[in-house]
């Protein structure tokens, strides 16, 4: 279960002299590393899943902006399985991927959103239209 969640670095960019046409918003979650960490509050090493996330406002071939952060999320459970899986392949397992994901894409793009704002972009989720 996820018991952290960290942003350690963000960078966002509004570029000019992007041509005008169809916007696409498209992310970029990663997984970088796994390894164990100590953390107070645990009597046990938790698996510190370090990440990186990227959102990117593209125009054809174009990005016009972008929004990237770094950090890490710590999981409680199976820290030894973790590591060992990642140092494998690269890879986690599933019942550790799909939530861990979801969370991601959860929380970054809720990140993303009030520096789309500060920046004059569009926010990197649908929004509601209210019609007359």
């Amino acid at each position: 279960m996820i018991v952290g969640f960290n942003v350690d670095s963000l960078n966002a960019e509004k570029k000019k002299g992007v041509p005008k046409g169809s916007l696409q918003v498209n992310y970029s979650p990663e997984i970088k590393s796994v390894e164990a960490a100590d953390v107070r509050g645990f009597d046990e090493q938790v698996a510190r899943i370090n990440f990186g996330f990227a959102v990117n406002y593209n125009v054809g071939d174009k990005t016009g902006a972008s929004i990237e952060m770094e950090g890490n999320v710590l999981w409680n459970g199976d820290t030894e399985e973790l590591v060992d899986a990642w140092e494998e392949d690269e890879s986690l397992p599933d019942d550790v991927r799909v939530p861990l994901m979801n969370d991601l894409y959860r929380k970054c793009i809720s990140q993303s959103v009030g520096v789309a704002d500060t920046l004059g972009l569009l926010p990197p989720i649908p929004t509601p239209r209210i019609e007359k």
